[in-house]
């Protein structure tokens, strides 16, 4: 973050993160020792003697005017050492979270940082689908789609056994085969003729006639569908195609720009890391008071 640069000298030249905490905990203990002094700061001295004495003893001695003159100086420099730790402590954390800021870094963040282009991860596309293809004919040709697909289901279920014709063509050639039928008994016994009212041979012929009628019929349906199948499948082959080419180069970019950003994160922890904290002139007094406490 931009605003948290300001903690930082850019001549090279400061405090690193272990020292600052170092003069921060060495200023700790000043501002203790300093509170210390002012809590047990007593203005007055303390005697004591027997009744009928004309002899005291001193029990405590109070400040002097040196003493009372000193309290204004040590306020101040307590004021100032707690300023330098919030400063330090303050350019602690912004180092920690420049560090933060570099580790956690994104593929998106890292494009937009470099300028760089982003890549959408690709969607498969939409392929043509069976209505779409009929859809797509001309208007005799998708006519002539329903008329066959109308008249295979016709004949069918005309020819095909259980079906009208194919039931009244079974029966013929039954009734062909056994003319007469006797039912009941004794005088209530009937004898059923029956005979043909058609050529039978004129049945065999149309119901032979209508199978192949269904055959071409379906064969040519079947041809339609086909077609159909063929163009929905080599669409679907390729948006599969065009798919998996954008896909491979979503993922190998991607792959390009990770390596990039890792790279990039590296270089940036260790330009961070060389980062020293400045100290502010206002405080370079307590700073040189505080660091030669440690010295002594």
């Amino acid at each position: 973050m931009e605003k948290d640069m300001i903690f930082f000298s850019k001549d090279g030249q400061g405090l690193t993160s272990t020292s600052a905490n170092h003069i921060a905990n060495l200023a700790k203990e000043m501002i203790r020792g300093l509170e210390a002094s002012l809590g047990s700061l007593t203005l007055y001295s303390t005697a004591v003697s027997l009744i009928g004495s004309e002899t005291s003893d001193v029990l405590t001695q109070g400040a002097q005017t040196e003493e009372l003159r000193d309290v204004q100086r040590k306020l101040h420099a307590i004021s100032k050492a707690k300023s330098l730790i919030a400063w330090l402590r303050e350019a602690i954390k912004a180092k920690e979270s420049l560090l933060n800021e570099a580790t956690a870094m994104t593929n998106s963040e890292y494009i937009k940082l470099k300028g760089l282009e982003e890549i959408k991860k690709p969607e498969e596309g939409h392929a043509l689908t069976e209505d779409e293809y009929y859809a797509s004919l001309t208007l005799d040709a998708r006519n002539r789609y329903y008329e066959l697909e109308t008249l295979s289901a016709v004949l069918g279920k005309a020819i095909h056994p259980d079906g009208s014709f194919a039931n009244a063509r079974e029966m013929l050639n039954t009734r062909l085969r056994q003319p007469r039928e006797v039912k009941g008994d004794g005088r209530d016994t009937l004898i059923y003729s029956y005979s043909p009212t058609v050529e039978p041979q004129d049945v065999e012929d149309l119901y032979f006639r209508l199978q192949k009628q269904y055959r071409e019929a379906q064969s040519q349906l079947n041809a339609m569908k086909f077609d159909c199948q063929k163009a929905v499948k080599s669409s679907e082959v390729a948006v599969a195609t065009e798919y998996a080419r954008e896909l491979e180069k979503f993922t190998e970019y991607y792959q390009n720009i990770s390596a990039e950003r890792a790279a990039y994160i590296k270089k940036r922890v260790r330009e961070i890391g060389d980062y020293k904290i400045l100290i502010p002139q206002s405080l370079q007094e307590i700073y040189n008071e505080v660091s030669h406490l440690g010295k002594k």
